[in-house]
């Protein structure tokens, strides 16, 4: 109740002179004066105004104490928010005092204080010395209760643990059979079927249904070994279809009814150019749309095989394939299908070529045998009648002389026919590749003066078993065919009012595998629509060729176990590169996705 009433003292004390701060605070006699005024009305013991610091600004005329101790810094910050906060002194302190800010006065506090009556400080203490009594007796008596409380507990949880030892013990008889039954169950769960549950006397029903427990397992333990042993036949004998199918050249996917593909092997991945994961569970229609006429026949005649030469195109690759399907039927109806189909291009090229060379074979027959009597002919009328003829001779003269010239350009078609006719066999033996294709590249150099050529080798000696004359005969028309690619760039050129100057870079590459020849020019280029044909005999894009130079160059490198790479350039021209392989060991190397694979051996 004192505590009480200061606070309300102190928040009248703080309003009046909040209410007078500005003049207050002007005037530390007049400050001092209200708060001795406040301090006799309300009977206060204390009453000062002082700052954070502790420093008294005033002081009430009856307050006689000094602020010893500074006051917290708590009860500063709580009084600074607006809270009137008490101070607790000493056990025998016997003062209530109050603590609050002025708002009138920045950083000031107001600090009370008041003497409780003497009377109601001994009427505490009486109360308090009779409560620190009774709860003294109150205490013995908990000690007896607790003993009293304890010796019960004990009691009662000796007779609790009495009873649960006899219900477990009734309780495991009983659920016995039960856990043996669940603890096999879990072994079955987890796949172990040689699990069993003991049988023993006195389990009644349980026993019985232990019996049909054990005897369950027991048949889940032979059907699993039955099951083991089929899928053990099974595996092996697809492993024994996986290493059949990956070991034939021949590409081999089975189907189901509807044509989806169920086992691809890797041969049919690589002629196709998909991934085994793609071909997997994709219609047949959608990965190989060739054969879908084929797979349509079979399906709507209901024969039990269909077989058809077809094309199908893969990275700018033509290829040639016989392709074979057969359907596997069960009591009439198709389980299923199995397709086959072998890449027959190259026996396919190479019997056009054999009815090349027979044809070119014929023309040089037929046409070499009259051009001598021709030439000769012609040669004579000019040396016996050139003087005799008064009437235009020049017309003569012109007439001869085409006759003769065209029959040396005849006579060259011929010799070519025959060179590629008769191509003998390569005389192998180990040369220096870097001194061949020198020979080639000085040999244009020298022709085609007007042609900037650049040879690039890594070194002076290139052993490579092979033919010199039919090498250096290949890069020649190489070399040959580049010459004639920037002449026709010029051509152009000049047409078009542009200055063009040709180049021609001939290097050599060597490593462990084998060694490559590339000629690249900046002339026309190749046609891309002739890219998979310029091989072929008599396949040409310039008016007075035979179509025999790449044709007889791939003949010679397929002798020779190599490859004849050609390419366009990203921008101008066109690259060929003659591939040698040094080792028959070592796999062939699958060009970049730029490079077109034109023929390989």
């Amino acid at each position: 109740e004192h505590k009480k009433a200061l606070q309300a003292d102190v928040l009248g004390v703080a309003r009046d002179l909040n209410a007078q701060a500005y003049s207050l605070s002007q005037n530390q006699a007049l400050l001092e004066q209200a708060l001795s005024v406040q301090a006799q009305f309300l009977t206060l013991s204390e009453a000062i105004v002082f700052d954070r610091n502790g420093q008294v600004k005033a002081r009430a005329k009856t307050t006689l104490s000094l602020i010893g101790d500074s006051f917290p810094l708590a009860a500063l910050d709580m009084a600074a928010k607006g809270n009137i906060v008490p101070i607790i002194g000493g056990d025998n302190d016997n003062r209530v005092r109050v603590l609050v800010a002025l708002d009138g006065f920045l950083g000031h506090f107001l600090y009370i204080s008041r003497f409780v009556d003497p009377k109601a400080l001994a009427l505490v203490k009486n109360t308090t010395d009779a409560r620190s009594d009774y709860m003294a007796a109150l205490n013995e008596k908990n000690r007896y209760r607790l003993w009293f409380n304890l010796t019960y507990i004990v009691i009662a949880f000796l007779i609790l643990l009495a009873a649960i030892w006899l219900g477990i013990g009734f309780a495991r008889r009983l659920m016995e059979p039960i856990t043996n039954l669940v603890d096999a169950s879990e072994k079955v769960g987890k796949g172990d079927f040689t699990a069993r549950a003991p049988i023993k006397k006195g389990y009644d029903d349980l026993g019985g249904l232990t019996r049909a427990f054990n005897k369950m397992t027991r048949q889940l333990d032979q059907q699993q070994k039955d099951i083991q042993k089929a899928s053990l036949q099974l595996e092996e004998r697809h492993r024994f279809m996986e290493a059949v199918l990956t070991g034939v050249s021949a590409g081999i996917m089975g189907l189901d009814p509807s044509g989806k593909v169920t086992l691809p092997n890797r041969s049919a991945a690589n002629m196709l150019g998909l991934e085994i994961k793609y071909i997997l569970g994709r219609k047949i229609q959608t990965i190989m749309p060739e054969v879908k006429d084929l797979f349509n026949k079979i399906r709507s005649t209901q024969t039990q095989s269909v077989q058809d030469q077809i094309v199908i195109e893969r990275d700018n690759i033509n290829l040639n394939l016989m392709v074979r399907i057969t359907a596997e039927t069960r009591k009439g109806e198709i389980q299923g299908f199995v397709i086959a189909f072998d890449d027959i291009t190259e026996q396919v090229a190479a019997q056009r070529n054999a009815a090349w060379s027979d044809i070119a074979r014929r023309i040089a027959h037929e046409i070499k045998n009259p051009l001598t009597p021709i030439q000769l002919a012609a040669e004579r009328l000019k040396r016996k009648y050139s003087r005799e003829i008064k009437s235009d001779p020049a017309v003569f003269t012109q007439c001869t002389d085409t006759i003769v010239r065209q029959v040396g350009d005849l006579r060259r078609m011929v010799d070519e026919f025959s060179s590629f006719a008769r191509m003998p066999a390569p005389d192998v033996k180990v040369e220096n590749l870097a001194e061949i294709t020198k020979r080639a590249y000085f040999l244009q150099e020298v022709a085609n003066s007007d042609i900037d050529f650049t040879l690039k080798s890594p070194s002076d000696v290139l052993s490579l078993e092979c033919d010199a004359a039919q090498i250096g005969q290949a890069v020649t028309n190489l070399i040959k065919n580049a010459t004639e690619s920037i002449a026709a760039m010029e051509i152009s050129a000049r047409k078009e009012g542009e200055e063009f100057h040709g180049m021609i870079d001939v290097s050599l590459d060597d490593n462990v595998r084998e060694v490559r020849i590339h000629i690249r020019d900046n002339g026309v280029g190749l046609p891309e629509h002739l890219m998979d044909k310029l091989v072929e005999p008599y396949i040409t894009t310039r008016a007075k060729g035979t179509g025999l130079g790449l044709a007889i160059v791939k003949k010679i490198i397929t002798d020779h176990g190599g490859d004849l790479l050609l390419e366009n350039n990203a921008e101008n021209g066109a690259t060929a590169t003659l591939v040698f392989y040094k080792n028959t060991d070592y796999q062939k190397d699958i060009p970049d996705e730029n490079v077109r694979i034109i023929y390989g051996s």
